[in-house]
């Protein structure tokens, strides 16, 4: 009988949803447009956690931090917010490394064992309106 051990049991994984849980706060109903569950950025495998998620500190992207837990390799899939439009890998101090194709608000970043990866995604600029005058 084969036993299963600590990674099989998903023990990094499952030390993070008990320790960090998720804070909700009340607030007041407003209008918006996201739906009523949104996932802001899925990771998989589940064999990955996102360790830090933060706004750029030289320009405004978002910085994904995440790191391989269980001693695999493989392609770690991230799908990105609505309004990505181009991602790249940098080092720890954000520095950038290379781009990363980004594929139906999907990239997809190679990872080694135990390894811990950034990503810098840059978004649309949200553009103005107006409406016609008569």
């Amino acid at each position: 009988m084969k036993r299963s051990g600590w990674k099989d049991a998903m023990t990094i994984r499952r030390g993070y949803e008990l320790n960090y849980k998720l804070i909700s706060l009340p607030v007041e109903n407003h209008s918006g447009t996201l739906p009523a569950e949104h996932s802001f950025v899925e990771v998989h495998p589940d064999n990955v956690i996102v360790s830090a998620m933060k706004k750029a500190e030289d320009e405004n992207s978002l910085v994904v931090r995440f790191y391989e837990w269980a001693g695999k390799q493989g392609d770690v899939r991230l799908k990105l917010p609505a309004g990505a439009r181009s991602a790249s890998e940098t080092n720890m101090m954000e520095k950038p490394i290379g781009e990363i194709p980004l594929r139906n608000g999907t990239i997809t970043v190679s990872t080694k064992p135990y390894e811990i990866r950034t990503v810098k995604v840059r978004f649309s600029e949200k553009t103005e309106t107006t409406a016609a005058r008569p």
